[in-house]
């Protein structure tokens, strides 16, 4: 496992207060079927680890997710915005999956991190995303490549839209803008 170059935690305030708000709008904090539609990520695979409460301030928290069906998430996340605004960031990363996250974090702030680091001008770089957790990352970047699945968010943060996901939006971005040809044969 590498080291991370930096990383950003929830406060344990905050923490307390995610698992004191889903118990009050009765949404798991277990592993169910909705943690099940992170599987296809290939990241570890999620571990029930009893009482969270009591983990807080144990172990480094970088995000809570609130998993619902995507039309609960509809009316669960004003409540979360009001409950959680200006303390940590809201976002969406599929349809009724809300992070938590610490205040001022995102794939953006990710991102150019990561290039300040590497001294490289975010002007010079591509950024590929489908997502409303993109939307920083595509906006700060000097291309920014929207999914043809991509949410209406993402979409218009974006300079270019490309096919979808499933129809190897992905690989016609790099062609197209990386390697400037129109496919694999050109």
């Amino acid at each position: 496992m590498h080291a991370a170059l930096s990383s950003d935690n929830l406060e344990e305030d905050i923490c307390l207060e995610a698992i004191k708000f889903a118990k009050e709008q009765n949404v798991t904090l277990e592993i169910d079927h909705h943690t099940d539609r992170l599987l296809f990520y290939n990241d570890p695979v999620p571990e029930g680890v009893g009482d969270l409460t009591a983990m807080v301030g144990e172990i480094a928290v970088q995000k809570m997710i609130f998993m619902l069906d995507p039309e609960r998430m509809d009316d669960l996340r004003p409540l979360a915005v009001e409950r959680f605004q200006g303390r940590a960031c809201l976002t969406i990363a599929i349809p009724g999956m809300l992070e938590v996250l610490p205040l001022g974090v995102s794939k953006g702030s990710g991102v150019r991190r990561l290039l300040d680091n590497m001294g490289v001008d975010p002007a010079d770089v591509m950024a590929i995303g489908d997502g409303e957790n993109d939307i920083e990352m595509l906006e700060m970047v000097g291309l920014g490549v929207a999914m043809g699945n991509a949410v209406k968010k993402a979409r218009d943060a974006a300079t270019e839209v490309v096919s979808s996901n499933d129809e190897d939006g992905v690989a016609e971005a790099i062609y197209k803008f990386a390697l400037q040809r129109t496919s694999p044969d050109s």
